[in-house]
């Protein structure tokens, strides 16, 4: 089924030959008939001149004919060369150059040229076939045409008749070799080499038998000429055909040395063949159609039209393949981060240009840009190597970079944190390099494609462009260098002082306020290099920030008051502080605004403009101060016996003997009091601990008292009844009765109340959340202390 168009479009030319009158006069006559082919062969229609044309033809033959016009024609032909100046020579500089734009337009001109005379030709086919009509009727032509088409058709049929019983002789040792399997590269490349042979031997046979009877065969010109045109092009097809089954093997995946599957394979040789079949059968078909008689204009159209269709071809094929090529792009997830990030941007528009591609080579074909293949196959070709080489170079520079920050076990153990240090401008410095690289690499393949970027870098205006460049890159490396040094000394703060509420406030406020001044600082500077007025945005600045001090004076005296506090060191996070009317734990800090919550769980939020005295109650130590009142008939020496007793018991042993920093201080006697006297000690503690020691004291004193018999006063009533009119009070009815002494409590009942004295109460937390602190430097020194 293979041979059928073969064998059709071959009649189709024997036809043509025979029948066309242009052609007619070259064919051969069969015996017998040659001396009324002449005769019987009329003159085309499109053939004749027209009388303008016919007065020309006859003027210049009548100019060559006469010896004296003959010279004054060619005198006149050596003057006219005279005149027009001589191609400029290589040292030479040409005044006039054909570029590549007034050639495509020439070749835009002649495409026009082109369809105009399809047209004129296609408007020509009805006389042509009714010509053809007339010609088939002649006997001549008839005995012409069927000798032509028995001679072509025994060429392919002994063509084919070769190549059936080759096929048949090498069957079995392609069988063979096929089935033979191995997971050797090379045997497998040996094995594709020989079963490529044998496709290429019957091949070979077809065209050397078709060749062979085409040589003795007696055949016209014309006819000779396209017939040959065919073979050319059924021959070189089925070899290119051969050539993209050696690569693919779509049939033997055993032999196949491609990294594809069997549906793959089959897909990109069937494209393969649809390829070849357009590209080769169509320049082919256009070329025996102008052997056969269509003229150049006409021959050019029909190339360009081919051209079009293998670039609608090729372009499909890309979009057909976007997906499955865009999945091999994109890469494994082991590779590294920044050719990943490469070959995912690749992948997503590499369709894109492959159709750019396409087109350009189209454009080239078309336009008949001189040079244009070659350009294009240069630029590629170089384009590759630069990516490859610039590929080449990150690897080497990552390499690099990285044997320079490798530090030696013996200076890793000497300075434990120099690798973290150098470390940390490694990433930055691939970073920097990656940029310069990727910059470098888009001039270059901006200077191959032609632009010339280097060529305009070296101008008076380039270089005024990259001394910009160079001035913005100084003013934000130094802005950089600035803010790394602003870093290190903050980062070196925070790990001196791991656990200072206070850094963590203050650090990342100055941070962001450096910040915000180095982008402004190079902003600015940036903005005026590269031509912008900056004085009206400092004088609108100026402006805005006078606006914005008035209209935000509290504002602006939170923050101050709040970097002045922190400063100093007064409140931090997690200590129990008094704000005026309110207490408690210090829960959160900003620049602005202080958070407390207190003991019943309310949060109260204050800016730092309303705190006027701050009492903290979290630094270095605390006192619990306790007070007692004893009644007047007690002992006071004995009393203040029992206090000391029931501290001393307190620092020894229990739960908060680890919060009593230092023996318990007897103040003594604080006021007489009309009820009581009042008696005063206190104990020195941890930060935080007063509270319980100060509870556990009063719940053991009261115990130790009840033990001692010690009275603890407490408010007494004094009942009075009243007088009448005359001043006697009246009769009051008392009990008559012995009173019992008064006896000492039981001794039961003292015991229970000096080991109640003695036993430990519950302990709470006063403020959840709340740390002990010790002082810290401030960041502005005090101008005196006084030592404690």
């Amino acid at each position: 089924m293979r041979c059928v168009p073969l064998v059709v479009f071959l009649f189709l030319c024997a036809m043509a030959g025979t029948s066309l009158p242009a052609v007619a006069q070259l064919l051969p006559s069969t015996p017998g008939a040659a001396s009324a082919s002449a005769a019987s062969a009329p003159a085309a229609p499109g053939a004749m001149l027209t009388e303008s044309e016919r007065q020309d033809a006859e003027t210049l033959l009548r100019t060559l004919s006469d010896p004296t016009q003959r010279d004054q024609f060619l005198s006149n032909l050596r003057g006219l060369l005279r005149a027009v100046p001589s191609a400029p020579t290589g040292g030479e500089e040409a005044s006039v150059r054909s570029d590549w734009l007034s050639q495509a337009t020439q070749s835009l001109a002649s495409l026009s040229t082109g369809v105009l005379s399809v047209i004129g030709e296609m408007e020509q086919i009805p006389e042509q076939l009714n010509y053809v009509a007339e010609t088939l009727t002649d006997p001549f032509t008839l005995q012409r045409l069927a000798w032509t088409v028995v001679t072509v058709l025994g060429v392919l049929a002994g063509a084919l008749l070769a190549e059936w019983i080759t096929i048949r002789l090498l069957a079995a040792p392609r069988r063979a070799v096929e089935a033979r399997q191995s997971r050797s590269w090379l045997v497998r490349a040996l094995l594709l080499v020989v079963r490529t042979i044998l496709d290429v031997l019957p091949i070979a046979a077809f065209a050397l038998v078709a060749f062979g009877i085409l040589g003795f065969a007696e055949v016209g010109f014309v006819v000779r000429l396209a017939v040959v045109s065919v073979l050319h092009a059924n021959v070189m097809a089925r070899l290119i055909n051969a050539a993209g089954r050696a690569m693919l093997a779509p049939r033997t995946p055993a032999l196949r040395l491609v990294a594809l599957d069997d549906e793959g394979a089959t897909y990109v040789y069937l494209w393969w063949r649809r390829f070849t079949t357009v590209a080769v059968y169509g320049y082919f078909l256009v070329r025996t159609g102008w052997i056969l008689g269509l003229s150049q204009s006409a021959f050019v159209f029909f190339s360009d039209l081919l051209g079009l269709l293998i670039a609608g071809m090729a372009i499909v094929f890309v979009l057909q393949v976007r997906v499955p090529v865009a999945r091999v792009l994109r890469g494994t997830r082991e590779e590294p981060t920044n050719f990943r990030r490469l070959r995912r941007h690749l992948a997503d528009f590499w369709h894109l240009l492959a159709i750019a591609y396409v087109a350009a080579i189209y454009a080239v074909w078309v336009l008949e840009i001189p040079g244009g293949f070659a350009y294009l196959a240069r630029a590629s070709l170089l384009s590759i190597l630069v990516v490859v080489a610039a590929r080449l170079v990150y690897l080497g520079l990552g390499r690099v970079l990285g044997t320079i920050f490798k530090l030696s076990v013996e200076t890793r153990v000497q300075f434990p944190l120099l690798e973290a240090r150098a470390n940390r401008y490694l990433p930055f410095l691939r970073r920097v390099g990656q940029i310069l690289l990727a910059l470098l690499v888009g001039l270059v393949l901006v200077e191959i494609w032609g632009g010339q970027p280097f060529e305009w870098l070296g101008s008076l205006r380039g270089q005024a462009v990259l001394g910009r460049l160079v001035s913005i890159s100084i003013v934000m490396l130094a802005g950089l260098v600035v803010w790394e040094l602003g870093s290190v000394f903050a980062e070196r703060l925070a790990n001196r002082r791991p656990a200072s509420t206070r850094l963590k406030t203050l650090l990342p406020f100055l941070q962001n306020a450096l910040r915000i001044v180095l982008l402004t600082l190079v902003g600015l500077i940036i903005l005026s290099e590269i031509g912008v007025n900056i004085a009206p945005l400092l004088a609108g600045a100026g402006v805005l920030g006078l606006a914005v001090g008035f209209g935000a004076q509290t504002l602006v005296k939170d923050v101050i008051t709040g970097v002045f506090i922190l400063m100093e060191d007064t409140i931090s996070v997690g200590d129990v502080v008094e704000l005026g009317t309110h207490g408690g734990l210090v829960e959160k800090i900003t620049i602005r605004t202080l958070h407390l919550r207190d003991f019943d769980g309310n949060v109260h939020s204050m800016p730092f403009s309303e705190v006027q005295t701050v009492k903290n109650m979290s630094k270095q130590f605390a006192y619990a101060v306790v007070d007692v009142r004893v009644a007047y008939r007690e002992s006071i020496d004995e009393a203040l016996g029992v206090m000391a007793e029931v501290a001393e018991d307190m620092a020894t042993k229990g739960p908060l003997a680890e919060s009593i920093v230092a023996p318990f201080e007897v103040v003594g006697v604080e006021a007489l009091e009309d009820s009581g006297v009042w008696l005063r000690g206190r104990f020195k503690t941890r930060p935080l601990g007063q509270w319980n020691v100060r509870r556990e004291f009063y719940r053991r004193i009261k115990g130790a008292f009840d033990a001692r018999g010690i009275e603890i006063p407490f408010p007494h009533t004094t009942l009075y009844m009243g007088v009448d009119k005359k001043g006697n009070a009246p009769a009051l009815h008392v009990a008559q009765g012995e009173m019992e002494p008064s006896r000492p409590a039981p001794a039961a009942k003292r015991r229970a109340a000096l080991e109640e004295a003695r036993t430990p109460g519950p302990i709470i937390e006063e403020h959840p959340g709340a740390k002990e602190r010790q002082e810290e430097d401030a960041l502005l020194p005090a101008l005196e202390e006084n030592p404690r």
